[in-house]
């Protein structure tokens, strides 16, 4: 293909995405944008003139009432989302039998996402999620050079050196994205089910030369500077570029036609007609410049963003956030409150009347400390206040019905720090906030942390292959939520030990469960470690066994022992009393022998009697130790089962 042609094909990929993309942009802007630069200024505190309520209206201010509401709501979120330190976990698939996968990739995504400052990102993302109703993040692949100092030997000498060494890395990052800065086909309520979406942001274009110079961008000329006032809404201070040298960016991922894409060298393999579709990136540069056009570069030819809604508005992409909520109470609060300034401006500075015929020539009516006022006589005739009466003092119930709207809209609250200084308070403090962020949790657990642990995963198995190499990654990732859970069942788990004797066969399995479902950083070692312990020791059992056996024959001996004493003492005493006959002693001393004789008699039957007890319940006893033993083996294996499940 001749260069015209290519040049033709790119403007007519160029003219079929901006024309769809100027559809998408109109559509966001009439429905969303004034509602957005609302929120903004609200949150801010900045005030406008449209702000105003009576023409009269003299102050300009902002109750932070609203303010209060968003940061309080993010600030939940995120000590609900980091406050245990792991802020997401990945569970193995069922199939698996070896968790150690698993734990291994959970410890290394989560300390690669925090170098490249993850919490950060997501902080924004919850922000504006708070204040817009939505918030977007963007996963991006860059090569970085890390660069640290080493001590090496120098040749033939015994002595070191320092030198910089230079390592490459792949980082994946997350980027917090303004709703004002993306685009997403309106038909659409989630990003990967439109036809596309597109990041619109200004550049320096020094950054376009760099692309061209690694090889990310087609050697192209791009004269002028995009004139960023054709941006509805945008705002100058986002503005990464110069007045006269900024570039407009549009990254578009999506689908494309795939005769665009005919010369590109991953569709060789590839069956197309004019009419399909193919996912792919686009870059323009000033809406005209294709700068990139290639087929999605990921292996499961995801788009790089994610989005969640702070609140749910039913089949649409953007949400509602705490300022939409907040909105109609924080004006009226804004009008009550400047409208009360304005009454003790009047009140406590009043206007003056004055007899222009008792004051000198070019006098100056005004009130200040200190301020003499000439007059030609009795200054208590030319001059005098009028009075307006007094601010009513409803308006500090009105304030605080109006403040408590804007909590009750937003299900924000303000804590006092009584509560939160003792333990048992924070912990209420905890469970009230959780409760009323559960369902933002959730959507931005389900839409936003969960696609993002999956994506950073495809890019890292995907990229950096010396340190994630292709193995089993069949997992599932779960996050604040799931967390949450698993402590609360250990919280009640630990209850139930206190009321459990330790001699229970469930009394193990439910101390293995507190460890597994806890968020220590060492808890698989003590799980494995409480495991094996709790593995049946065969040389132990056998010596076990061996010792109730002796046990056994000691026990027998001890009862043939009195057996024979106890015939002994019989014979004794038949042949006492034979001899006692034969003596003929006194029949009082022969009553007394005989009594004697009996008891010892009497006695040694309750000994003969308690051995062979004993001796029987022993017997019985052993079948039932062995048919518990092997029970509650076969309940540990169960309950392991199901907890790696």
């Amino acid at each position: 293909m001749i260069d015209g042609e290519e040049e033709q094909k790119y403007q007519g990929l160029a003219g079929w995405l901006d024309s769809r993309l100027e559809e998408w942009r109109n559509h966001r802007d009439s429905n969303y944008l004034d509602m957005w630069d609302e929120y903004y200024r609200l949150w801010r505190g900045i005030w406008k003139a449209s702000d105003k309520t009576r023409d009269a209206e003299k102050s300009r201010l902002i109750s932070p009432a609203l303010q209060q509401a968003v940061e309080s709501s993010v600030a939940e979120i995120e000590e609900a989302t980091f406050g245990r330190g792991k802020w997401f976990d990945i569970k193995d698939d069922m199939l698996d039998q070896d968790p150690s996968d698993a734990e291994y990739v959970r410890n290394l995504l989560q300390e690669d996402l925090e170098s490249t400052g993850a919490k950060d990102a997501l902080c924004e993302v919850f922000l504006n999620g708070a204040v817009y109703g939505t918030g977007i993040g963007k996963i991006s692949v860059e090569e970085n050079v890390w660069k640290y100092p080493v001590e090496v030997p120098i040749e033939g000498t015994m002595v070191t050196e320092r030198i910089l060494q230079e390592d490459t890395v792949i980082d994946v990052k997350i980027e917090a994205i303004s709703p004002k800065e993306f685009l997403i086909d309106p038909s659409a309520t989630s990003i990967q089910e439109a036809l596309g979406v597109a990041h619109e942001v200004i550049k320096p274009r020094h950054s376009i030369i760099e692309g061209i110079e690694n090889g990310t961008y087609r050697d192209i000329s791009i004269e002028g500077s995009y004139n960023i006032e054709r941006l509805k809404g945008f705002d100058p201070e986002e503005s990464r570029a110069d007045a006269n040298d900024q570039i407009k960016i549009t990254e578009y991922w999506g689908k494309v036609p795939a005769r665009f894409l005919a010369e590109d060298e991953s569709m060789d393999d590839f069956e197309y007609n004019d009419d399909e579709l193919v996912e792919a990136v686009v870059t323009i540069a000033n809406d005209s410049h294709i700068l990139r056009a290639e087929r999605n570069p990921f292996m499961m030819e995801d788009r790089p963003f994610i989005s969640y809604q702070h609140d749910i508005v039913p089949n649409k992409f953007w949400g509602r956030g705490v300022c939409e909520k907040g909105y109609n109470p924080q004006k009226a609060l804004d009008a009550e409150m400047r409208a009360r300034i304005d009454s003790l401006a009047l009140t406590t500075t009043p206007m003056l009347a004055a007899d222009a015929t008792r004051l000198p020539r070019g006098v100056r009516l005004e009130v200040r400390p200190g301020k003499t006022i000439l007059t030609n006589g009795d200054p208590r005739q030319a001059i005098m206040p009028l009075t307006l009466g007094s601010t009513d003092q409803n308006t500090y119930n009105q304030v605080a019905s109006l403040q408590n709207m804007i909590q009750m809209g937003t299900g924000s609250s303000d804590t006092g720090s009584a509560e939160r200084a003792t333990s048992a308070g924070m912990s209420m403090q905890q469970s009230s906030s959780i409760k009323r962020q559960k369902r933002t949790l959730m959507n931005f657990q389900n839409t936003f942390l969960i696609p993002m642990i999956n994506k950073s995963l495809w890019r890292k198995v995907q990229f950096d292959v010396d340190r994630y190499p292709i193995a089993d990654y069949k997992f599932v990732p779960y996050s604040t939520m799931g967390i949450m859970a698993k402590e609360l069942e250990a919280q009640q788990m630990v209850s139930l030990l206190q009321a459990i004797p330790k001699d229970s066969p469930a009394f193990n399995i439910i101390l293995v469960s507190v460890f597994q479902n806890s968020s220590m950083h060492n808890r698989d070692q003590i799980v494995n470690a409480l495991m094996q312990g709790m593995q049946p020791n065969e040389q132990e059992e056998q010596m076990k066994q061996m010792a109730m056996e002796l046990q056994m024959q000691q026990a027998q001996a001890d009862i043939f022992k009195t057996q024979a004493e106890a015939q002994e003492e019989q014979t004794k005493a038949m042949k006492n009393a034979a001899e006692a006959g034969a003596a003929q002693p006194n029949e009082l001393k022969i009553q007394e022998i005989f009594i004697k004789l009996q008891k010892e008699l009497a006695a040694i039957d309750k000994m003969r009697a308690d051995t062979e007890n004993i001796n029987s319940e022993t017997m019985r006893n052993i079948p039932e130790i062995e048919h518990l033993k092997s029970e509650t083996l076969l309940n540990i294996a169960t309950a392991t089962e199901k907890l790696q499940g």
